[in-house]
Parts: structure tokens; sequence; C-alpha cells
């Protein structure tokens, strides 16, 4: 009964809906058929009414006026009228020709006619009468809304009612259900005899399970707390949320593996990307001079989240779009930098930065990394040149990409092209850079 109730319901919202429309519809029809006649009344109506006013009063006086207006009653289904007293246009509603021209000539009449007057002038009466009201129309859209509104809010309470209650009652699912038989209701040969050994055998498995829980409970009672000590100290040394709060740098675990994300990032877009990594000998982070310089670092930068702890005293820094000539620019104005806040606090001004780019290469994070730990290597043990690039020689470099997929090709071919990896990278200190003019970029 309830689903004969909700399809009931159902096809009365939908008769609802499509009976307003074809109300709205058909009354609109109707009444601008019979706009015409109605239209031919109403201005038989304001030429007799104007014939027996001009004979009272003088056309173009405020008295005409008056009464004419009078007269006229609710010009609601008028769209515009004109007077014309011999040829003076003593009144025009609205003002401008223009303006009554414009009027929509499908739901509206025009009819002129041409009065006598007392005094032998001529009156033209020009008028514009609607054949469908547009008072009418919106009545009648207002009724229709007003009817769809309601039944559609009848709907979204009968839906509310029925999710509330959960009410589900599938007739065919109960009908189906008694055709199956009462399995209980028949009785088995030899029921008694299996249930009796599936009871045994039910207790049985449940004092092996309680022999078992025991017992390993004891084990895990004699079990020293050496484990749980380790979870601890691990976790302990696990690295807590994205920054230092000390530096203010990533964590040196997240390098590698944000510097493969930039790596493939450069290497879709065809841009560059260059890898610091700046060594400051007994650098105390926490004190003023570490955080003036670690904040200069991210300044410079200009992404937090791109510059990350590199041991205890260094810092490592990635540059998106910046070839080896520019990161060797941008690494001289940083280690002024940092050279000038050391001297101010007193302390050894020594800083080296080791720098690695990418420079058209498809390689790993980890060998950019190892790459700039080199060069950085080699401006510790240089002092009179503390910023070293790592430059790659594309010829060299594509050599050795060609003799390495030869030697995949071919297995076990033994050929001395490995010396050319090591040779596809040259060292140059940034005095090299500033001397040697050829190898700019």
């Amino acid at each position: 009964m309830k689903v004969k109730k909700s399809s009931i319901f159902v096809i009365s919202i939908y008769g609802i809906y499509i009976l307003s429309v074809l109300i709205y519809i058909f009354s609109l029809i109707g009444e601008y058929r019979i706009g015409s006649k109605k239209a031919e009344i109403r201005f038989n109506r304001i030429s007799r009414d104007l014939t027996s006013i001009s004979r009272t009063y003088t056309p173009g006086t405020e008295d005409f006026y008056n009464e004419f207006l009078k007269s006229l009653g609710n010009i609601g289904d008028i769209a515009g009228i004109q007077l014309k007293y011999g040829n003076e246009l003593i009144l025009s509603y609205p003002k401008t020709l223009e303006e009554l021209q414009k009027i929509n000539n499908s739901l509206v009449t025009n009819k002129t006619t041409t009065l006598n007057t007392d005094k032998g002038i001529q009156m033209t009466v020009t008028a514009s009468i609607y054949l469908l009201k547009p008072s009418s129309v919106f009545y009648k859209s207002r009724t229709a809304f007003v009817i769809i509104l309601l039944a559609t809010l009848a709907v979204s309470a009968y839906l509310i009612f029925f999710i509330k209650h959960d009410f589900y009652y599938p007739e065919e699912n109960e009908e189906k259900e008694d055709e199956y038989p009462d399995v209980e209701s028949y009785e088995i040969e030899g029921s008694d005899e299996r249930s009796e050994q599936e009871e045994d055998a039910q207790e049985e498995e449940k004092e092996d399970v309680l022999a078992f829980l025991n017992e390993d409970s004891e084990k895990t009672a004699e079990e020293p707390v050496e484990k749980d000590a380790s979870e601890s100290t691990e976790k302990d040394n696990e690295p807590k949320g994205l920054f230092d709060p000390e530096t203010g740098f990533g964590w040196e675990e997240y390098l590698i593996t944000r510097l493969d994300s930039e790596l493939i990032r450069s290497a879709s877009s065809d841009q560059d990307i260059s890898l610091f990594i700046i060594k400051i000998p007994n650098i105390d982070w926490k004190s003023a001079c570490g955080k003036e310089i670690s904040k200069l670092i991210i300044d410079t930068v200009k992404f937090k989240d791109l510059v990350f702890n590199f041991s205890d005293d260094g810092a490592a820094a990635i540059f998106q779009s910046k070839n080896t000539d520019q990161a060797l620019v941008t690494a001289e104005e940083l280690h002024t930098g940092i050279i000038s806040i050391l001297s101010s606090n007193n302390l050894v001004p020594r800083a080296a930065i080791g720098i690695s780019s990418r420079s058209l290469r498809l390689i790993s994070g980890a060998r950019l990394a190892n790459e700039a730990e080199q060069a950085l290597a080699h401006a510790r043990d240089d002092e009179d040149s503390p910023i070293v690039a790592f430059r790659v020689n594309p010829d060299k470099y594509r050599n050795f990409l060609a003799h390495s997929q030869e030697k995949e090709a071919v297995p076990g071919k033994n050929t001395e092209e490995q010396v050319e990896e090591e040779q596809a990278s040259e060292s140059i200190s940034e005095e090299e850079e500033k001397t040697d003019e050829d190898d700019l970029i």
C-alpha cells in the first residue's frame, strides 16, 4: 500500500505541474483572441467620450484634459494615445512619437479616427490598445508560479518525511520470502548426532584458544621492554613538522625528495635549476648571528620550502630557473652578505658555497647533490675561491650517454667509456668564470 500511495502522490504532482502550465498558456491565448474585440469597444468608447467633451469644453484647455482623463479611467490597456486639434498636437502619451513607435505591434492594435467639433475644426484621435494586457500576463504568471511552488514544497516535505522514517516496503521481496519453505520445519535423519558432534568440537576449540591466549600473555609479559625504548627513540629522531624551528629551514631528510620533484618539473618545462650547498664553520643557528644568516638565505631563495638543513653547520638551497652563470652571480651576493654578518658579529669571516646545475641534463637529485658536495669540497680547500661551480661539458656528457647506451645494448663489452662520466663535468671556481670568457654560456 505504501508504494501505491507514493505512485499516486507522484502522479498527482506531475498532473499539477502540467495543468498549471497548460492553463497559463491557454488563458493567455484566449485573452489574446478576444483582445481585438475589446480593443474595438474601447476605442469606440474613447471616441464617443471625446465627442461629448469637445462640445462642452474647448479642446486644449485644462478642463478638457481633466474631463478626458476621467473618461479614460484605467489606462492599463492603452499603450499610447494622441490627439490633434487641426494640425496642432494637444495630447500625446507617451510624450514623443518615437516612443509610441517602439511599442510591440504583435500585442498592440493601432486605431485612428477623425471627429468633428462644434467650431468646425477636425480632431484626430490615434490610440494604441493592448490585445494582451501586461497586467494580465503578470497576474497569470504569478498564479502559475505560486501553484508550482506549493507543489514543489509538498514534494520536498514528502521526501524529508520518508528519509527520516526510512520507509522502504518492497512488496515483491516480501512475496518472494513467503515462497521459500522454512528449513527448521523439516526433520533430517541423523541431525541429533551431528549437532552433538559439533558441540563437542566447539568446546575443544574454545579450550585450545584459551590455552593459546594464556601462553601468549605469558610470553609477552616475559619479553624485555627494549623494543618499546628503541621504537620511542626512533620516533624522537624523526623530523617533526616541515621546518626546523631553530633554523627555519626544511629538514635534511626531505632534500633529495624535493630536489627530484623540482628536477622533473624543470625538465618538463625545459628550464634550468641550480643547487647551492653552503658551509659556515662553527655556526650556531640558535644565536642572533645564525638567525640573521638563515633569514638572509631564505630571502635570497624567496621560497622557504626550497631551503634545507645540511649537516650541523650548513644549508642547501634550490634555485629555480637559474643556470650556472646566473647561479654564480647570486652566490657572490649571498657570500658577501654572509661574510658581512659574520664580521659584524666578530666571528671568523669564512664561508664556502658549492654549486651544481642541471644544465639540460636528465639526472637524479642524488647525483646533483653529489656534484654540489664535490664543488663545496674544492671551495673549502681553496681559500681564494670560496665559491665553486660544477660546470658540465655538454658534448662529453652526450658522448658518455651514447656510449653507455651502446654498452647496455651489447652485454659484456668492456670499453673505456666509463672514464667519460668523470670528464663530463668540470669544477671551476668563480675566478675562472670571470677570466675565461670562452666558458660562459
